[in-house]
């Protein structure tokens, strides 16, 4: 009987991993994005906190704006990979049904 069960909660695990790789690779295909400075700067991440766009508006272009440029681009950066990491727990929390499972290979 112990056998038949340890059975079964390693197909869980099994199942719980193939999930969780899944929920990986779609999350690669997904998009958060943050504008700042009333849409002057907007930066778009995938939900695995990879930059994938940044979008300028050209009228704050000038090298006497360089650093509020800059500025914006690390605000905007911040919040889109906040966005993104939390896209990312939202969809682990999916697969995993809510459970923190620590150190499990193929979380973040």
């Amino acid at each position: 009987m112990l056998e038949g069960q340890l059975g079964k909660l390693l197909q869980q695990a099994q199942k719980m991993q193939n999930d969780m790789a899944q929920a990986q690779e779609e999350l690669k295909n997904m998009r958060v994005e943050e504008v700042v400075d009333a849409g002057s700067v907007k930066v778009v991440a995938n939900g695995r906190q990879e930059i994938i766009d940044i979008v300028l508006d050209p009228g704050i272009i000038h090298p006497a704006n360089s650093r509020v440029i800059q500025e914006l681009l690390v605000t905007a950066v911040n919040k889109a990979l906040e966005k993104s990491k939390n896209l990312a727990n939202q969809e682990m929390n999916k697969v995993t049904g809510g459970l923190n499972i620590p150190n499990m290979p193929g979380l973040f």
